[in-house]
């Protein structure tokens, strides 16, 4: 990944929360040569990445056969059209042009599988909980009948990742006059498209850290 240095972002503090709030990545493996792209949400427990894929995933014999591999995981966040009509520098000297304001981070480390069943169903139950809780709702694994559970896990195999290194490109105007940046954060802040909403906020954010 292309990173210049203002928009470069490694502090755990930052990245963690934002793989929790995005958790849908991409896994990215090489197979016999071919790239493979797998879309999946993880969970971040004890220094790993943690997933599941349902067995007939060509990943699964993939691992079978491979036991482990290098990976990468993609995080993807809140993007938005930057048009140059927002820089007020763009009355002084007209040299502006449009850009894509974004956030992303990556995560490289060694994928292995993890089938015992007690692997899974603490994995499938936390992550459960954990996005029921953001919906506000009460469901629970133990809400099923246990040989339906028991079934459909029987299918699904468990993945993790063990994290050599984790790094983010919050690209959000940092190379722009002040005067710019503040233009752009003050019209996505004031925008009706959700997602220029999420990169203001995220904006915020981060500069609200030390």
């Amino acid at each position: 990944m292309y990173l210049p240095g203002h928009f470069k972002e490694d502090r755990p503090e930052v990245i963690l929360p934002f793989i929790q709030e995005y958790p849908l990545g991409v896994l990215v493996t090489v197979e016999k040569g071919e790239a493979q792209a797998n879309h999946l949400p993880w969970l971040h427990e004890n220094q790993t990445l943690q997933a599941h894929i349902p067995k007939v995933n060509p990943l699964y014999q993939y691992l079978v056969e491979n036991k482990t591999v290098e990976v990468l995981v993609i995080f993807q966040g809140p993007q938005a059209y930057i048009t140059p009509s927002w820089y007020p520098t763009k009355k002084q000297t007209g040299k502006v042009v449009p850009t894509w304001n974004y956030s992303v981070v990556h995560v490289r480390g060694i994928l292995g599988l993890q089938e015992g069943t007690d692997w899974i169903r603490t994995h499938l139950e936390k992550a459960t909980n954990w996005h029921e809780a953001k919906r506000d709702s009460t469901w629970q694994m133990s809400d099923a009948p246990k040989e339906y559970t028991d079934s459909m896990m029987g299918m699904l195999t468990g993945l993790e990742i063990k994290i050599s290194s984790m790094i983010g490109k919050f690209k959000l105007s940092q190379n722009r006059l002040e005067l710019d940046r503040v233009a752009v954060m003050e019209h996505l802040g004031a925008s009706s498209q959700d997602e220029d909403l999420k990169v203001a906020a995220l904006a915020k954010r981060l500069r609200e850290k030390p």
